[in-house]
């Protein structure tokens, strides 16, 4: 959404050019109406204005002198500038500002000024097309590629379902990862073991990133390789063959290679760790490649594969066949970890009112088992994960006071590891039901609240500024939104009902009372009783004189 400002001390060009314009019906356009240079200022102080058309000679500042304001506050800011005088000189001057789109004579006409503003519109949005898309890719994308394919690895380890490969190419491309979403990829887990003399969270943080740094610059000759993050002492190398090397090699020649020369770098990036950096550390790799969907999962197996072997502590390299049946107790464990993510997917669907939620509950419920967990820590771990999940979805959507009530919350207590299963699943199900349906009627009440906040502000201001921007700093909500949630929750726009509004309170003020046109016209907001005649008459058929005296005569 843009916002124009309309700048004149004089009411009836004031109000003629935004009557103009608001006629003209430019999509996403608001038009904020102003009578002086100071409440300009007030303005441009609170909210983000995209054109100025200003009246060149006001008291109190001149053209100039706003301009000035207006670069300070907002440097994007277009003007144009409008006067009825020809003065060369002056207009030379404002011309040679970079935020002056044009210097217009008022008797030039509307469509010359409309023209104007549809240049200024259009200088935006080629301003802004350069700046967040042109100049984005070409300076500022390099420097947060980094970050971006971080969070997209970091997102693949969320993802429970079968990944689709094309989409996920989409994404890859897109961020400019090297790798192919089809291809299997192979994980490595970098550990630190003994931090030495980093000490400080932020030389930790460094440090990570060195370790990251040297595994990319070790195995980057011979293979794709990105390392993210995984934890404070994690960091989690992905890999695939290098593209478009050795082409004479079948697919399983060319993985054959990469895992040889992946299994004989290790030692070299545990040397480079402590040579480069005095760190201790451990790197653990997966003898086989999975598909994108079962990193988690192997990696998983990597980090307790490497708690798990003798010597905690000391500098390790563990090869780690992930094909293997796990252990029950490592099973179990990797099954705590993934319940953990399906939780974080169950909350979010909540929140969101997505009714997939139940998808990741009964995979949550799967993964305990019909009994639950046999080992009774994993299980209380399990309880404990899903209760603490409960009580932050009921705390953060408001629900509490609700559930108190209307629910057996103190349930929750009462729970242990003796529960039956079956009874456990059976209440938070029922609970996570209780809190769809009710998060559903708390929305519907809170949209309704919000409608009768802004129906009761129009009710008690339409003698003042009713703009868009204005409705929505009441309710806290952005305008452009606030515009279209109106419009689908009500069937009708802001300003049809601020219309029928100001024609309610019109006719009641003709009929009910003896006050004068002007004084009429004021009530509801015209700064000019002209404005108020062509507003009744386009809604009624008749001016507002003519129905104060046809309902005298029926009377």
């Amino acid at each position: 959404m843009r916002r124009m400002m309309i700048v004149d001390d004089e009411p009836v060009i004031l109000d003629g050019l935004a009557e103009f314009f608001l006629k003209a019906d430019i999509a996403d356009l608001e038009i904020i109406k102003v009578h002086s240079a100071d409440s300009a200022i007030g303005w441009l102080n609170t909210l983000r204005i995209d054109i100025v058309l200003s009246d060149i000679c006001m008291p109190g500042m001149d053209g100039m002198e706003l301009i000035r304001e207006i670069v300070d506050r907002w440097p994007r800011c277009k003007v144009i500038l409008l006067t009825g005088h020809d003065e060369f000189d002056y207009a030379h001057q404002a011309i040679r500002n970079p935020c002056v789109v044009d210097y217009l004579l008022k008797t030039e006409g509307m469509d010359k000024i409309r023209s104007s503003v549809a240049v200024a519109l259009e200088r935006i949005s080629s301003e802004e097309e350069y700046n967040y898309r042109e100049q984005w890719f070409r300076d500022k994308l390099p420097r947060t590629l980094p970050q971006l394919q971080q969070q997209l690895l970091h997102d693949i380890l969320r993802r429970t379902e079968k990944i689709d490969y094309r989409s996920l190419q989409d994404e890859f491309d897109t961020i400019q990862l090297p790798f192919q979403a089809s291809d299997p990829i192979l994980a490595i887990i970098i550990r630190i073991e003994a931090w030495g003399n980093y000490e400080t969270p932020s030389d930790r943080t460094l440090i990570r990133y060195a370790v990251a740094n040297i595994s990319e610059e070790l195995l980057g000759d011979k293979a794709e390789i990105k390392a993210v993050d995984l934890d404070p002492v994690t960091i989690a190398c992905f890999v695939q063959p290098k593209s478009g090397q050795l082409p004479t090699l079948s697919g399983q020649e060319t993985w054959l290679k990469t895992h040889r020369f992946v299994h004989g770098m290790m030692e070299s990036i545990q040397q480079a760790c402590n040579t480069c950096l005095q760190l201790s550390t451990s790197v653990i790799v997966s003898t086989h490649t999975v598909d994108w969907h079962e990193l988690n999962y192997t990696l998983n197996r990597l980090r307790l594969a490497g708690y798990d072997s003798l010597g905690l502590g000391m500098e390790k390299l563990l090869k780690v066949d992930t094909m293997e049946p796990e252990p029950i107790q490592n099973l179990m464990q990797t099954r705590l970890a993934s319940t953990g993510l399906l939780l974080e997917y169950l909350k979010q669907r909540l929140l969101e009112g997505n009714s997939d939620w139940s998808t990741s509950f009964r995979k949550w419920v799967d993964l305990a088992g019909e009994d639950g967990p046999e080992d009774p820590l994993i299980k209380w771990r399990m309880l404990s994960g899903i209760s603490n999940t409960l009580l932050e979805l009921v705390q953060e959507l408001g629900l509490m006071e609700q559930a108190l009530s209307a629910q057996d919350l103190s349930q929750i207590l009462h729970f242990n590891i003796n529960t039956p299963w079956t009874a456990v699943t059976a209440f938070f199900h029922s609970f996570f039901e209780w809190i769809v349906a009710n998060r559903s009627a708390t929305f519907r009440q809170d949209e309704s609240s919000i409608q009768s906040m802004i129906h009761q502000y129009i009710k008690l201001h339409l003698s003042d500024d009713l703009s868009l921007t204005r409705i929505a700093q009441e309710v806290s909500l952005n305008p452009s939104y606030l515009s279209r949630w109106y419009k689908r929750a009500t069937g009708k726009s802001l300003s049809d009902y601020i219309a029928e509004k100001k024609l309610e309170l019109s006719k009641e003020l003709l009929l009910g009372t003896a006050l004068k046109m002007h004084e009429i016209s004021a009530r509801l907001g015209f700064s000019d009783q002209h404005y108020f005649f062509r507003f009744f008459k386009k809604t009624t058929g008749c001016t507002p004189q003519e129905f104060r005296e046809q309902r005298k005569i029926r009377i």
